[in-house]
């Protein structure tokens, strides 16, 4: 798979965003964008944050594979967010999801 540089983060609708979950409120920070030539997939580097305390903050980072179209979309966005949400409330760590498969 062959990669190329995507532009700048906060041009996705998701960035910046919240999600409330089980397991608390979390901020999605897009890092990194990196675009499939072959498909026209992104490949996003994600940060989760969650706020503990005013000096304590937990941190998450995700890998995720989704169509460009989607990942670029305000409305189909809300699918993005979702899936994000399902991944924080069913595991612990970091890792990875493939959201075109």
């Amino acid at each position: 798979m062959t990669l190329r540089p995507h532009g700048p983060p906060k041009q996705l609708p998701i960035n910046l965003s919240t999600v409330d979950t089980s397991k608390g409120t979390w901020l999605i920070a897009v890092e990194t964008i990196a675009e499939t030539l072959a498909h026209g997939n992104l490949l996003l580097n994600v940060v989760l944050e969650q706020r503990i305390d005013d000096e304590h903050f937990r941190t998450r980072e995700l890998g995720i594979k989704v169509r460009a179209v989607d990942a670029r979309d305000a409305d189909r966005s809300v699918l993005l967010l979702n899936r994000i949400r399902n991944w924080i409330e069913t595991t612990e760590g970091d890792g990875f999801v493939d959201m075109v498969d």
